[in-house]
């Protein structure tokens, strides 16, 4: 028996369902989307804006840099504030330096460690080349 009005509350059952599924479903899909771009470092108007998947974008004034050296060999501890992948570590980690910001592939054994008035930074871009072409720009500015 089919009572008056059912087909109403099917219909809105059946969206109901729907929405539990697909909102889910697409924040997933945007959060894989998210973590497989790349983690990069820009140069504009004299900052070093560094940018990695779902975090913040902080900025370094080039004009605020001091102490710049261009290490080979870095020992980075625990992750204080940050996100830590296979490719990148962004964020305040410990390091031989004491707590550093730092925007590093670690894979990438060329380091780029500096001091600003308020952080001790640690950065290296892609491969050894471009990290050491970047420490000429800042270092030159």
């Amino acid at each position: 028996m089919y009572f008056k009005g059912e087909g109403k509350y099917e219909k809105r059952y059946y969206f109901i369902i729907v929405l539990v599924i697909f909102i889910p479903a697409m924040i997933v899909l945007s959060l894989i989307k998210d973590s497989h771009q790349n983690p990069s470092i820009k140069i504009s108007n004299n900052e070093i804006v560094t940018s990695v998947p779902n975090c913040s974008e902080p900025t370094i004034k080039i004009d605020e840099i001091q102490n710049i050296k261009l290490l080979d060999n870095v020992e980075v501890g625990n992750k204080q504030v940050g996100y830590k992948e296979d490719k990148c570590y962004a964020g305040y980690f410990d390091t031989q330096f004491g707590t550093c910001f730092i925007y590093i592939n670690p894979n990438i054994h060329s380091y780029i460690y500096f001091e600003t008035k308020d952080d001790k930074c640690l950065i290296n871009y892609e491969n050894e080349e471009k990290t050491k072409v970047l420490y000429e720009t800042i270092n030159n500015k």
